[in-house]
């Protein structure tokens, strides 16, 4: 496959109009309900005349790409440019892919690398939108970065493919489907990030602890390892901010879990952080860490590989981490891989858990595109078990897949197994996939939350004055 190199010059050629965009709520990106996230967008009714042959062509591209996904299918002739930004394992897998994609169907593929910096690229397409010159298939990311993307008028709408609402986990397309108007803007490219609580399995095994179903359970087996052993209850990682965030973001799963609407009841100034329980809790629980004396003494000066490290070796027995943090332990400790454990963050609820997920970038397809059988049926094949399996023959995951019935293959760690396990049954984007405001001092206010310098309440007075300013700078209303 073919390779072109973007010139970064384009970047510089995005006009301040481009640069200025909405949050995702303000743009009318809601919350929406799972049942609603496969329905069709409403399209003004066709002319009489037209309307049949018009659907008609429509059933038979749809058997194409089908038949063309499944191996049995032609597309001699064809070229997709397909446009990403990686440059790691995970581009090797996506060459693997591909190749399998254009054995099968005749397809040609040709790969444009990006910018690996994510803000020139977002720059870079955003022009390519604005001049009609978006390739067949990009990567883009989620969220807020989607929506910049003007999706209704970019991308091509995939809610009339059934398998898309079959294969997709329904949290994933809740993030890519306008609640609107129903189209479905993108697939997952690649593993999500789960994020939970790693542990060492061989200390619970040698101090016959249980896995903890609820916060206080969890505070018990820390108690456990304080009295009994010399070892660190927690490993804390605060040197960089996505440690000092992960186990309060996580924590949205149980503040949607309480109030389904509340991103966009935020966002619309509808509700006060400080007045939901489930969101204090996520507080509650870093500052209990650090009160009880159940962390490590340096978390400010301790990077990723020194926390894998201790938790592999069981100098420490837990973290909350995401699950690529396995990718570490694979690095600095390989032969203790298989000792380490996952389970979710627990909370008041022993019946309730669930896990928070970092959401992986989107395939999407352009609406001009003048290939979109073949992209589609691209995309389908990526989602399938075979699709899966070419990803994985190139690099091992270290996330939970977004797609429903995926069989990991062998080499997949337990611990990451434990994790696609609760992906597929009770997960949720973290807040920010729905909420575009976020202060720009958030990790700096965890870290110190997480090392006694803030109580949970001087925490979350700080994080609303915080938001309040980014809210205001995006002119975001109500703020």
């Amino acid at each position: 496959m073919k390779r072109r190199f973007i010139a970064a010059i384009m970047a510089a050629v995005l006009t301040g109009s481009l640069m200025a965009c909405g949050s995702g709520a303000a743009s009318g990106k809601t919350e929406p309900a799972a049942e609603n996230a496969g329905a069709g967008n409403e399209e003004e009714s066709q002319p009489e005349e037209t309307a049949g042959e018009d659907a008609a062509e429509g059933v038979t591209d749809m058997a194409n790409a089908e038949e063309a996904a499944d191996g049995g299918g032609s597309f001699e002739g064809v070229t997709l440019q397909v446009a990403h930004n990686l440059m790691d394992s995970n581009a090797d897998s996506f060459e693997e892919q591909f190749r399998i994609f254009e054995e099968k169907t005749g397809c040609k593929v040709e790969v444009e690398r990006l910018s690996s910096d994510a803000d020139e690229m977002e720059s870079v397409l955003l022009v390519r939108a604005a001049t009609g010159n978006l390739p067949d298939i990009w990567v883009n990311s989620v969220g807020a970065k989607l929506e910049a993307m003007s999706p209704k008028e970019n991308c091509y709408d995939l809610s009339g493919e059934a398998w898309v609402t079959e294969r997709i986990n329904k949290d994933y397309l809740s993030i890519v489907t306008d609640a609107d108007n129903g189209m479905i803007y993108g697939v997952p490219s690649m593993p999500s990030n789960v994020a939970g609580v790693f542990y060492n399995k061989k200390v619970y095994e040698e101090l016959n602890l249980p896995i903890p179903a609820t916060w206080e359970e969890f505070l018990e087996n820390c108690q456990v390892i304080k009295d009994t052993t010399d070892k660190n209850p927690v490993m804390s990682q605060y040197s960089n901010p996505s440690g000092c965030q992960i186990l309060f973001l996580s924590q949205y799963y149980y503040v949607r879990d309480d109030e389904p609407d509340f991103a966009r009841k935020y966002t619309n100034r509808e509700i006060e952080l400080h007045e939901s329980d489930a969101y204090m809790r996520g507080l509650t629980k870093m500052y209990d860490i650090w009160e009880k004396g159940y962390q490590n003494d340096n978390p400010l000066e301790i990077s990723w590989e020194d926390a894998a490290l201790a938790i592999a070796e069981g100098n420490s027995v837990h973290i909350f981490c995401r699950t690529n943090i396995m990718s570490t332990v694979t690095t600095v400790a390989p032969d203790a891989v298989e000792d380490i454990g996952f389970f979710p963050l627990p909370d008041e609820d022993a019946s309730g858990l669930g896990v928070g997920t970092w959401m992986p970038a989107a395939w999407c397809i352009s609406k001009n595109s003048a290939n979109t059988e073949a992209a589609v049926a691209l995309l389908e094949f990526l989602t399938t078990n075979e699709g899966v399996d070419a990803y994985c023959a190139k690099t091992t995951p270290t996330g939970a897949f977004m797609l429903n019935g995926v069989e990991l293959p062998d080499t997949v760690s337990t611990a990451v197994k434990e994790a696609q396990d609760w992906a597929s049954k009770a997960s949720t984007p973290v807040m920010e996939y729905y909420c575009n405001i976020k202060g720009s001092n958030m990790a700096t206010i965890l870290s110190m939350v997480g090392t006694g310098q803030y109580t949970p309440k001087e925490a979350i007075a700080e994080i609303e004055a915080d938001n309040a300013i980014d809210a205001q700078q995006k002119e975001i209303a109500g703020w």
